[in-house]
């Protein structure tokens, strides 16, 4: 399950009851509607964000207009603990991908927190580690990594194989459109699309009313290939 940190899909940390509770009463709810953009680069924030509920995503934008995501967070997630403890703005845009619900947690607050509870504490440390392996990951992925493999990593860690279609294909758990897979692996749409083309020609994947398959016998390929290679 933790392969997900490497590809920027972020899994919901395991709730924590009493954390949330604690969260609760130094908080206010705040809620967004799906495709919002709730923060931009220069952003000054005056809290941390606590995700109750849906999902979110962070990403850079190029001068040409080119997204990178860096990573998507879900429940039980914090953001904007880096541009409070440094007190500087956000160098990133960030934007629910569904209706989400926040709980703000002013900057004071948040101080005071860190200061006398060690579970909130130790939170914080831990989604701060989290992100940073998130960054390791993509940085290795990039570097070592060609546009193509990424792309067939990608389907590999999001397959449902909980459930096998026509004996012989997997779905994903996440539909996603060439843009979005563009702005995931890294690569411009126009490179997407051909490579789609080719994995399909392959055999790796299959496309069924514009969603995406993984043949299984390829998936058990490259999971072994995994295993043994990393």
């Amino acid at each position: 399950m933790e392969s997900y940190d490497k590809f920027n899909l972020t899994l919901p940390e395991p709730k924590q009851k009493e954390l949330e509770e604690l969260i609760r009463q130094y908080s206010t709810v705040v809620t967004y509607p799906a495709k919002t953009v709730f923060l931009e680069p220069g952003s000054v924030l005056d809290g941390v964000y606590y995700i109750a509920s849906g999902r979110t995503r962070h990403y850079m934008v190029a001068l040409d207009g080119t997204e990178k995501i860096l990573y998507t967070l879900t429940n039980g997630w914090f953001y904007g603990e880096t541009p409070c403890s440094l007190g500087s703005p956000t160098g990133l845009y960030s934007k629910t991908e569904v209706k989400t619900v926040f709980y703000k947690i002013p900057l004071q607050s948040y101080e005071k927190l860190l200061d006398m509870d060690k579970g909130f504490r130790d939170a914080i440390l831990h989604c701060y580690s989290r992100k940073m392996l998130i960054m390791r990951h993509e940085i290795e992925n990039l570097i070592f990594n060609s546009c193509k493999d990424r792309l067939k990593r990608l389907f590999f860690f999001t397959a449902d194989t909980s459930r096998l279609m026509e004996g012989e294909w997997y779905n994903l758990k996440i539909h996603y459109t060439q843009y979005e897979l563009s702005t995931i692996v890294g690569g411009a749409r126009v490179t997407i699309s051909k490579l789609i083309n080719e994995l399909c020609s392959e055999g790796f994947i299959r496309l069924l009313n514009r969603s995406i398959q993984i043949n299984a016998r390829e998936y058990a390929k490259l999971s072994q290939w995994i295993e043994e290679n990393g």
